[in-house]
């Protein structure tokens, strides 16, 4: 009787604890491969561990029609997907101005059949996007999808397989929507969809496939396409379910409700960065975010990270030369905060240590106004280095005053703020030609703008130390203002005193291939034949270090120490590589000691000291002596 009472006791333990465990089946969370899904997966996963739930991971599983198969076979529970993904698994559309409200009630209404749910939407969108560099967008006159027709059979477009296999909105039914057929599609795996801005940013190809969400649209500034025919569906992000989950772990359901509406567009862009440009876990990456804003218990690591921005000149094109040197410092620098900044003086942003870089012209590096007797020729500010070189800067001047036909007529220089490039050439060019002339330095904060002050300054001339393309000198060209020629440089002592300034001569068709619409060149009835001038070199110049003390005016030693850390021969070395300038620096300018030629090593010498002589000789006697026992005969009368 005793063994049949602790045998049933023995089984109801067992039936009890069978119970409580078909409960504690962990929750399987699912999700794609992009950042995004990653990350919103990892917040599900993090949350519903802070609640007690036991989790098991299946996140990255491949694409929308591979994980929502394993989420109706019941292999994961729930995963992020998208609201145009999830119609186009039903072969379905919709514009992308349609009320998201209605899709999501369509959706619903279509996956219930299939005990499949979705969240209200998380607070961020992610659709399908192409993109193009800026520069190369703007050479070929592309705005939209439908402007790529005309040029598709000369372009390489970029996808990733996920894109390419979709049957309703993938790469077949946009090329045939927008009557594009391209010469050639490169195809990456979905995982690796990051390669694809890689490729693009390496010239190989011309249009990627992006998501709207990906944090390297703004990081390099890429030029989005306008989806002009309304292909591409409105892509809010959500969570779609199994309906049973909730009955299994109902705490979770105030977990969705947590995260409906929370994730907005700054915050998702912002934890991708962190993933896919500083290849930080998801996982961790997550954790941090929850810890910061309070949901979960735990420490926050310092993790301080050196600055790498850029100061630009209040008038410099975004598009142009600063954003290609923006993006490529952003490249090979993925792990530190890299901004465009713009300020009146960029080298003087440099030396108060708000910056660490500045892209400046080489005559922002002296002070025409005073001369080092060492060497006859401007001072040099103190306390900066030449890092690397990004191009060519040409001088610009604009006739303002109609009764000023020569440059030796000028009184008085409309130009950018002190300090500026555009500044201390007219500084240099003033004492270079002896003209008797004041200058009238303009500070503002947009091309236009500063176009509008220069014409306005009341100024003979107006000058500008840009490259070809520069948007204030577009839109002076465009006003019909005449380019005057800079004469007679080369004749007097300036290539000695002033060797940082070059003659030149810039055409009208520098300036036509930058002009979105070829007519509009029409409009440059000032310029429409070459025009003698200066040219210089455009430079990143950075903090020299405290030690540098270089020859000048003030004598050695007098350099400032930097607010800024100047860069390590590694971050200059990674500088010039991205950037791949062929052409040296100028010699006069000061330059990163990494810069500097490596002459070859010494040959060692062959007797570093008298000891290591005389053991060389010893051992030579040794083997002397030891050969001669080998091969010496024995004599007659010797024991063997």
């Amino acid at each position: 009787m005793m063994i049949l009472r602790s045998f049933l006791t023995l089984t109801a333990m067992l039936v009890f604890l069978t119970a409580c465990n078909a409960n504690r089946e962990p929750l399987q969370v699912g999700g794609k491969q992009s950042p995004e899904d990653l990350i919103v997966a990892e917040l599900i996963a993090e949350m519903a561990q802070a609640e007690g739930i036991p989790v098991q991971r299946r996140i990255g599983l491949g694409g929308s029609r591979v994980t929502m198969e394993a989420l109706k076979r019941g292999e994961v529970d729930l995963y992020p997907e998208y609201t145009g993904s999830g119609l186009a698994l039903l072969g379905l559309a919709q514009p992308p101005d349609a009320d998201s409200m209605e899709t999501l009630q369509l959706l619903r209404e279509r996956y219930s059949s299939l005990g499949l749910d979705w969240s209200e939407p998380l607070g961020f969108e992610s659709r399908p996007e192409l993109v193009m560099l800026r520069e190369r967008a703007r050479e070929l006159g592309i705005q939209r999808y439908s402007d790529l027709a005309q040029h598709a059979d000369r372009l390489t477009l970029g996808v990733d397989s996920d894109f390419r296999e979709r049957p309703v909105d993938g790469l077949g039914p946009l090329l045939r929507r927008n009557g594009m057929n391209v010469d050639q599609v490169v195809e990456v795996p979905t995982s690796d969809r990051g390669q694809l801005t890689e490729q693009l940013m390496d010239g190989k190809v011309d249009i990627v496939q992006v998501r709207s969400s990906d944090p390297r649209i703004a990081l390099f500034d890429l030029k989005r396409l306008s989806d002009d025919l309304a292909f591409f569906s409105r892509h809010d992000a959500a969570i779609v379910y199994r309906q049973s989950v909730l009955q299994r772990y109902p705490a979770l359901e105030g977990i969705i409700k947590k995260l409906e509406g929370a994730i907005g567009e700054a915050q998702i862009q912002a934890l991708s960065m962190q993933v896919a440009l500083r290849g930080e876990d998801p996982r961790e990456v997550v954790r941090r975010e929850l810890i910061r804003l309070g949901l979960i218990d735990g420490e926050l690591e310092d993790r301080n990270r050196q600055a790498l921005s850029l100061a630009v000149s209040l008038s410099a094109n975004a598009e142009g030369e600063a954003g290609a040197v923006l993006r490529q410092l952003r490249r090979s620098f993925p792990t530190s905060n890299v901004n465009l900044i713009r300020s009146p003086d960029p080298l003087g942003a440099v030396a108060d240590g708000s910056v660490r870089l500045a892209l400046v012209s080489a005559p922002a590096f002296f002070s025409p106004g005073s001369v080092d007797p060492a060497t006859g020729q401007p001072s040099l500010r103190e306390g900066f280095e030449a890092v690397a070189l990004v191009g060519t800067s040409f001088l610009h001047t604009f006739a303002l005053n109609p009764g000023v036909s020569e440059l030796s007529e000028v009184t008085s220089i409309a130009t950018g703020p002190v300090g500026s490039s555009g500044y201390r050439a007219a500084e240099s060019v003033i004492n270079g030609l002896s003209l008797n002339a004041e200058i009238r330095p303009i500070e503002k904060d947009s091309p236009t703008a500063l176009a509008d002050a220069l014409v306005e300054s009341g100024a003979d001339i107006a000058m500008l130390m840009q490259p070809i393309g520069n948007s204030t000198a577009q839109i002076l060209l465009q006003r019909g203002l005449s380019l005057m020629e800079v004469e007679n440089w080369g004749q007097r002592n300036n290539r000695i005193v002033y060797p940082y300034l070059q003659p030149a001569r810039i055409s009208p068709a520098d300036y036509t291939r930058f002009l979105a619409d070829p007519q509009s060149g029409r409009l440059m009835s000032g310029f429409t034949q070459p025009v003698n001038t200066l040219a210089t070199q455009l430079l990143l110049a950075g903090p020299a270090g405290p030690d540098d003390a270089r020859l000048a005016s003030q004598g050695p030693g007098a350099s400032f120490v930097p607010g800024a850390l100047p860069l390590t021969n590694q971050a200059v070395e990674r500088i010039n590589s991205a950037i791949g300038s062929s052409e040296a620096i100028y010699p006069v300018l000061p330059q990163a000691p990494f810069l500097a030629p490596r002459l070859p090593q010494p040959p060692q010498s062959l007797n570093p000291s008298p000891m290591a002589s005389l053991l060389s000789v010893l051992a030579i006697v040794l083997l002397v002596w030891v050969a001669s026992l080998i091969v010496m005969k024995p004599r007659k009368g010797d024991i063997v």
